[in-house]
């Protein structure tokens, strides 16, 4: 028979306020006391203030078992519950309710617990999510899902955040790309595949995630007639660890075991690169904590450990367009090398790594998709007092302010400036959204010799006492950038908070209020990581400052077309290129407002498309008295000798450069394209999205005839006939 309870257990309780215990102490409790026992539990903690998140789960699990099956008797233990003041309290009654189906209440009961910052952030966001589909609001329990997922989690918080996505997977969820992602490994990835999905849902991909055999890495790539060859991948995850090396602990010949280890990973990478016309991302060798020859594996020339490292260097060294490379053995060492790996779940069940260090990995997997698709993040907010620098300048003044090396708070503040100059060093835009007086913001950056980061560094600077969602809007309007493409940081979670709720596609880190994290959790987003770096990258920035250039320039000109001749234009216009590849896939996989169709290529996909003798892709590059904007436009047209018509298949330009008529100077280069081949008819076609209505009117708008006939909801299609109207012209645009 179970224990009654007394004091003696009730002391247990109290001195045992982890999970597994109160489980095991309750447990012991009969049914006709196990309610007022929780009931003098929750008064106990929440008189003391002691509240433990483990402790609240097993006190609500308990008064759940014994009452979910009877409404009424749960409201009447509600109302004694009601009486106690405090977080337990507040988290067990949440609970009871949405157990019962209690719906309002219960969304009022989450919504307290979550202003009050009870338990776990993810733990309570995903409670509330829960709640507020079972009250049917998909829409709110997608929100609070993404909201959960917002800061790295636990294996088990992902695993919960699994079950509510796969509810929510029969409502229709908004995202801002899809793909196809393959997850070949050479250990088991059953652990894996769902914390992808899941992350990929908080990342706005609505990911088909294709989950090969174990150990059916190779099998999958080269069989013709695989399951992968007929999934048809955007993306290949090759998931493969320091044994597929198969390395001795010391080899004889260190060249020949570089060679060996990485040689059968090319060989798939030119099938899936060449071939399935995907991205691969390709793990490098992590290398093992456990090594028998000591530290002589990683001093020795043949050493297990050193010829690892030389294969990593390897693998970069060999990857080009078409591959990337997931630092493997860096996720290791940043999880911990000590907790990597589990023997005993790899001895039992193929699982590498450990599950506790699935989260961190599949979020290394995601930076990878992210930038393939184009979502990389380009702009910087960044509030001022207290975030960075220490101190209010309008009460502190310059002198006040907490910056530089002779004091510790002062030392991160300034480590984050250096952190956000280097970001603009290599084209991440920064800019500044603060509630200040103007002329108190600007000051530090005018007058401190502590201040790494100059007024220079800063695109747009919006100081003052407007909310800060709406100065967002306007620096986005400011740059012509959506702020799907933002992260703000912020040391205030009242205005972090203000600003996820306005503006929920901007990414808004957690980072508290200790300047000494900032920067670890702004860099553990991966929120600007690229695969590559080309020169239009580096430029970016001051781009954006030239652009404030030419605003001046515009408001002084007398007219617009005063304006564009004044920028003393210029334009090269060439064929995909290896040089120009990277930089014109990332502007079609970025492109939404000027986008006639916004059909996305990989590299590898507009690479044979440029192939192709049908078709003729052109890239084009503009200067201006002020700046080269790089890379700024791509086209790419279908030749239909049968009706001698080109084809206008992607027509997508760089929002920087609007306003200067340069779609006149593009499509006038496709229509000499189309003459050159014989062909006498441009067709065009608009296809609506959320983002491009700015180009609804485009054709018309050149010169182009309405086409008449069936197509997709909202699709308009368009004609300019050459052999009755000119080639169109820009005199404003000189071709170099």
């Amino acid at each position: 028979m179970a224990a009654q309870p007394d004091a003696s257990l009730e002391a247990l309780l109290e001195a045992s306020l982890t999970s597994p215990v109160y489980e095991v102490l309750l447990s012991r409790v009969e049914p006709s006391e196990a309610l007022g026992l929780a009931l003098r539990c929750v008064r106990s903690l929440d008189s003391r203030e002691r509240y433990h998140h483990e402790a609240a789960e097993a006190l609500a699990r308990l008064a759940v078992r014994h009452l979910a099956v009877d409404r009424d008797a749960a409201l009447a233990w509600l109302d004694v519950l009601a009486s106690v003041r405090g977080a337990t309290a507040e988290w067990v009654a949440a609970r009871v309710r949405s157990a019962v189906g209690d719906h309002a209440p219960a969304l009022a009961a989450w919504d307290g617990v979550i202003e009050h910052a009870v338990g776990p952030r993810p733990a309570r966001y995903l409670a509330r999510g829960r709640a507020r589909l079972d009250a049917g609001d998909p829409t709110g329990a997608s929100a609070d899902l993404r909201e959960a997922l917002r800061d790295p989690c636990s294996h088990d918080d992902m695993e919960r955040g699994h079950k509510l996505w796969k509810r929510l997977q029969r409502h229709p969820l908004p995202s801002l790309r899809k793909a196809r992602i393959a997850l070949l490994g050479s250990f088991t990835t059953r652990l894996i595949k769902p914390l992808l999905e899941l992350a990929a849902f908080r990342d706005g991909v609505a990911a088909e995630v294709y989950e090969a055999e174990y150990g059916m890495v190779h099998q999958e790539v080269l069989d013709p007639s695989s399951g992968l060859r007929r999934f048809r991948p955007d993306i290949v995850i090759l998931a493969t660890s320091w044994r597929d090396a198969n390395l001795p602990p010391l080899s004889p010949d260190p060249d020949a075991a570089v060679q060996s280890a990485v040689a059968p990973l090319l060989g798939l990478w030119r099938v899936i690169r060449d071939e399935m016309r995907a991205h691969a991302v390709q793990h490098n060798f992590d290398v093992p904590l456990v090594d028998s020859y000591g530290h002589l594996g990683a001093s020795l020339p043949g050493g297990r450990g050193r010829v690892l490292r030389r294969a990593n260097h390897a693998l970069l060294d060999a990857a080009g367009t078409g591959v990337s490379i997931l630092d493997f053995d860096g996720v290791a060492a940043e999880f911990g090398k000590a907790a990597w790996s589990d023997e005993g779940l790899w001895y039992r069940a193929k699982q590498h790594p450990a599950p506790a260090a699935i989260p961190l990995l599949v979020d290394h997997y995601m930076m990878h998709v992210r930038a393939v698709l184009g979502l990389t993040k380009k702009v910087l907010v960044l509030d001022l007092d207290n975030t960075l620098w220490g101190g209010i300048v309008g009460e502190d003044g310059v002198e006040g302010l907490k910056l530089g090396v002779t004091d510790a708070e002062g030392e991160a503040h300034t480590d984050l400036q250096r952190y956000a100059r280097e970001l603009r060093d290599r084209g991440i835009v920064l800019a500044v959204c603060s509630k200040n007086n103007e002329a108190d913001a600007k000051e530090p950056f005018e007058r401190s010799a502590e201040m790494v980061l100059k007024l220079d560094d800063i695109a747009v600077f919006r100081a003052n006492w407007q909310d800060k969602a709406t100065n967002i809007r306007d620096i986005a309007a400011a740059l012509e950038l959506g702020t799907d493409s933002f992260v703000f940081l912020d040391d205030n979670p009242t205005e972090r908070a203000w600003v996820r709720s306005q503006l929920p596609e901007v990414m808004v880190p957690e980072i508290g209020s200790d300047a000494a994290r900032y920067l670890t959790v702004l860099h553990r987003h991966h929120a600007f990581d690229a695969l590559a770096l080309s020169e239009e990258d580096r430029l970016r920035a001051a781009d954006y400052a030239a652009n404030a250039r030419r605003s001046e320039l515009m408001k002084s000109a007398g007219d617009l077309e005063e304006f564009i001749a004044n920028l003393q234009m210029s334009a090269t216009v060439a064929p995909i290129d290896e040089l120009n590849l990277p930089r014109a896939a990332q502007l079609v996989n970025k492109s939404n407002q000027f986008n006639l169709t916004t059909r996305r290529y990989t590299e590898e996909q507009l690479r044979a498309e440029s192939e192709r003798p049908d078709t003729v892709v052109r890239t084009f590059r503009l200067r201006d008295r002020f700046a080269d904007n790089g890379l700024i436009g791509v086209m790419i047209g279908r030749a239909l000798p049968e009706r001698s018509t080109l084809e206008i298949d992607t027509w997508l330009m760089s929002c920087r450069v609007l306003g200067r008529r340069v779609e006149e100077f593009m499509v006038g280069v496709m229509m000499q394209a189309a003459l050159d081949r014989g062909l006498t008819r441009v067709v065009g076609r608009y296809l609506p999205t959320a983002k491009n209505g700015l180009v609804r009117e485009l054709y018309p708008r050149l010169g182009f005839s309405p086409i008449e006939g069936s197509g997709a909801p909202g699709e308009t299609a368009w004609e300019y006939r050459l052999d009755l109207l000119p080639v169109l012209a820009n005199r404003f645009i000189r071709v170099e």
